[in-house]
């Protein structure tokens, strides 16, 4: 018994000691790191914040869902197209300038929280107007509201958002610690779609059809997300100052272009981006292939797909959660070349069996989330930002100013504009063959069944989206065979970064020196050590007790004759 209370109250002790650390952690950094935990949080819940509004846009304000939220005509798909491209391609000339001003931006706020926060309002109200559609206007109206409304939406969402990507590289100078802080929060902005994905089809079933569910839907990622971003408020930024960055004179747009074009890492990476524009495609006509898939009523199949989503939404979670140790083990290439082999093989293993042989119903949804939940295993939006935080790293080791503002323009806009062009020809395909999203909407009242001729369409214009998809993905893992900046380089830039910085000291007094097993992992080595002392000393006593037992003392020579005589009489007896 006395045992057991030992043991319960060392336990209570180490328990004490941890729970006196997890105090000491809400203001307090961690050894070695700069965020404490009520930092962390607040960063958490700002994030989802951020992800609300952005999936806003990102899920309806879409080339494949405006068509189906508007009545564009047989050319909806095309009308799509051309508006996101033309935001794309404002936003890749708007971008630099945007990077300029981030570059000469100084406040107590820091360089990039008062873009973040001023523009995510913006956006939301934006982004609820733009899937609002109006029902009275005739369709050369809602052509004309489409253009006016979704472009700037989209333009400002691009700016907004891509800045908000690359705060996680501004918040600490620890690699490490950025990869562990932003892969759980990761996980958080991943919850926001996830769930919004899962009630879609309920919310089509109550605002009766897929209008009413996109109002439903903008109304409540705008009021939540706006409400959750201001969170971002509590979290600093902590960037080294190069000299040349203290300086007055500040880089213009053309010098900042022509620094960040010898930025061999970047151009690669951004290269390997522009040739994996067309691996979306298929991701873009999903639910059109679930509504004539899942089953043989569209809106039961909208219900099916919406549920389904669910699982495939998790489909980047487990590289989520193992983000920090993968990072810790591998290189940022080899994660990337993993994750695209996946998607590769999922693609092509779907195209090759082709849509048409998928009943209705059946087995269907279930291989086809499957091969979802394959094609889209990665975490590329939680890893890119990291990956960027290094090449600005890089950038300011080069050149002495981190340009994260131009670094956009080619690791995001650029991208986006090859995307956008390339959307031109799956939108001519569309046409061509007579696809047309709107032609699979649900319609209240309706049987909601689709004729032959159009799941045939739907059928073949999946196959061959899905065989773009898989080229360029292929295409996109080849050229991530040549990315080379690796853990060594960067820990060496970051040694450099440190010794020359002017602000070097500023940034060392925030690292924090708390070890959160204090006392209690220390606790517990020596009680094992008293422990072990202790039953060395035990052993050592009972091996005494036991030689002083076994061991008999010698007889003296009389008791030795007297049983020597003894045995004879009995001999003699016996005999």
């Amino acid at each position: 018994m006395s045992k057991k209370t030992s043991s319960d109250k060392k336990f209570a002790k180490r328990a004490a000691a941890l729970g006196a650390n997890l105090k000491r952690f809400w203001k307090e950094p961690p050894k070695g790191r700069f965020l404490n935990l009520q930092e962390i949080l607040r960063f958490g819940v700002s994030s989802l914040g951020m992800s609300f509004i952005a999936n806003l846009v990102s899920i309806y304000v879409t080339v494949s869902q405006i068509p189906l939220l508007y009545d564009l005509g047989d050319k909806g798909t095309l009308h799509a197209t051309i508006m996101y491209l033309i935001a794309s391609v404002l936003a890749l000339i708007i971008t630099p300038f945007y990077g300029r001003m981030i570059q000469r931006t100084k406040t107590k706020f820091g360089r990039y929280k008062p873009y973040i926060l001023c523009l995510a309002p913006i956006v939301a109200i934006l982004g609820a107007a733009s899937v609002w559609s109006p029902q009275s206007l005739d369709q050369t109206q809602r052509i004309i509201y489409v253009y006016m409304l979704c472009t700037p939406t989209l333009l400002m969402w691009n700016l907004w958002y891509n800045s908000f990507n690359m705060f996680p590289g501004v918040i600490t100078p620890n690699q490490q610690e950025r990869a562990d802080i932003w892969a759980p929060v990761g996980l958080v902005i991943g919850f926001a779609p996830t769930i919004m994905n899962a009630l879609k089809g309920i919310f089509v079933k109550w605002g009766g059809g897929d209008v009413g569910a996109a109002r439903i839907y903008a109304i409540f990622c705008a009021v939540v997300g706006i409400a959750l971003a201001s969170a971002l408020i509590g979290v600093k930024e902590r960037v080294f100052i190069t000299q040349e960055e203290e300086k007055k004179e500040k880089v213009s747009t053309i010098e900042g272009l022509k620094m960040i074009v010898k930025n061999k890492p970047l151009m690669i990476f951004t290269l390997a981006l522009c040739l994996g524009c067309f691996k979306g495609t298929i991701d873009l006509s999903w639910e059109v292939i679930a509504r004539v898939k899942y089953a043989t009523n569209m809106a039961d199949a909208a219900a099916i797909f919406g549920g389904l989503s669910l699982v495939v939404g998790f489909a980047a979670t487990p590289n989520m959660i193992l983000l920090p140790w993968m990072t810790r083990k591998f290189n940022n290439r080899t994660i990337l070349i993993f994750w695209q082999a996946c998607n590769v093989s999922a693609n092509l293993i779907c195209a090759l069996i082709g849509l048409q042989n998928f009943p209705q119903g059946s087995w269907s949804p279930y291989v086809i989330t499957i091969i979802r939940f394959v094609s889209l295993f990665n975490a590329l939006t939680s890893l890119q930002p990291l990956i960027l935080s290094e090449i600005g790293d890089l950038q300011q080791a080069k050149s002495g100013y981190r340009l994260e503002g131009f670094i956009q323009t080619f690791a995001y806009q650029l991208p986006l504009v090859a995307s956008q062009v390339a959307a031109l020809v799956p939108a001519l395909i569309q046409t061509k063959m007579g696809y047309n999203p709107y032609y699979y909407q649900v319609v209240e009242g309706s049987d909601n069944i689709l004729s032959p001729e159009l799941i045939k369409i739907a059928e073949n214009y999946g196959n061959v989206a899905l065989w773009m998809s898989a080229v360029s993905s292929a295409l996109m893992l080849i050229c991530l065979l040549f990315y080379d900046l690796n853990k060594k380089k960067h820990a060496e830039i970051v040694a450099q970064l440190k010794a020359t910085a002017v602000n070097a000291d500023e940034i060392a007094q925030e690292q924090g020196s708390l070890n959160m097993l204090e006392n209690v992992v220390d606790g517990i080595k020596e009680e094992k050590i008293a422990e072990t002392e202790e039953n060395v000393e035990t052993l050592s006593e009972e091996t005494s007790t036991e030689e002083t037992t076994d061991i008999v003392p010698p007889e003296s020579g009389k008791e030795q004759e007297e049983a020597q005589e003894e045995g004879k009489e009995d001999f003699s007896d016996n005999n």
